[in-house]
């Protein structure tokens, strides 16, 4: 029996092909790469897609992000032999979308006034977790997720929801967006997992649904924040233009 292929990553094909760049001579140490914009246009990708090979590059030692200014090369040659590409941190929140999504609205139809209680709970210690260190808050957070998807009383559904934080705490893709994020202040906002909560409170699927959603898609705007390089208000503007795969799919 043949083993199931594996799924293509585009930004770990964007990261090889600049890496070979740089290893080639086109790009030299010292030397600026072109503009999110002029990559994503030349690899036909999004700008999303195009900061995960640039966090991939990073991590391997090649190049360097200078905020405000833009990605320069450091090396022409990786520090290691290379690292793992694993999952990047936008295919995992667009894959949360869908799946945390729909586990929410199962939990809504399931959740007793207990496991309301304990989300409530949960909300409270996140917030005194937010106040005493960086990165805190996010444990709670991953507690938090996998008690809706526990009581979906699915155990494929909690198996998938489990995974998924996993690879979030495991990828040093994801790993590298989350110190970046952290850097930019960001924490578990409180107030949208309250939302969730309330939502679940209504034992209405669909609006469970939808606060799930909210939540996640703003957190992909986190991403976007936290990794943008080159501050300029045409390119923010561009940038919107080209969420349109992340803005249907939390919307579908």
């Amino acid at each position: 029996m043949s083993s199931p292929p594996k799924a293509a990553r585009l930004y770990q094909t964007v990261a090889e092909r600049i890496a070979r760049a740089i290893a080639s001579g086109v790009y030299a140490p010292g030397d600026r790469l072109p503009a999110e914009r002029e990559l994503a246009a030349s690899f036909d990708v999004s700008r999303p897609t195009v900061r995960e090979a640039i966090i991939a590059l990073e991590i391997d030692g090649l190049v360097e992000v200078r905020i405000g200014s833009g990605v320069y090369v450091i090396n022409a040659a990786p520090k290691t032999a290379g690292v793992v590409m694993d999952i990047g941190a936008f295919e995992l929140i667009e894959a949360r979308l869908l799946i945390e999504g729909e586990a929410a609205a199962l939990a809504a139809t399931q959740i007793t006034d207990e496991e309301l209680a304990e989300l409530d709970a949960l909300l409270d210690e996140m917030a005194r977790a937010n106040i005493k260190s960086a990165g805190s808050g996010e444990l709670v957070d991953r507690r938090f997720h996998e008690l809706i998807a526990a009581i979906t009383r699915n155990s494929a559904m909690l198996a998938s929801v489990e995974q998924l934080w996993t690879i979030r705490n495991r990828s040093p893709q994801c790993i590298r967006l989350f110190e970046k994020t952290r850097a930019k202040g960001y924490v578990p906002v409180i107030d949208e997992h309250r939302d969730i909560v309330d939502a679940l409170r209504t034992r209405d699927p669909n609006v469970a649904r939808t606060a799930m959603r909210a939540h996640l898609s703003r957190v992909l705007e986190y991403f976007l924040d936290a990794t943008e390089v080159e501050a300029i208000e045409a390119a923010k503007a561009e940038m919107a233009a080209k969420r349109s795969r992340f803005g249907r799919t939390a919307a579908s």
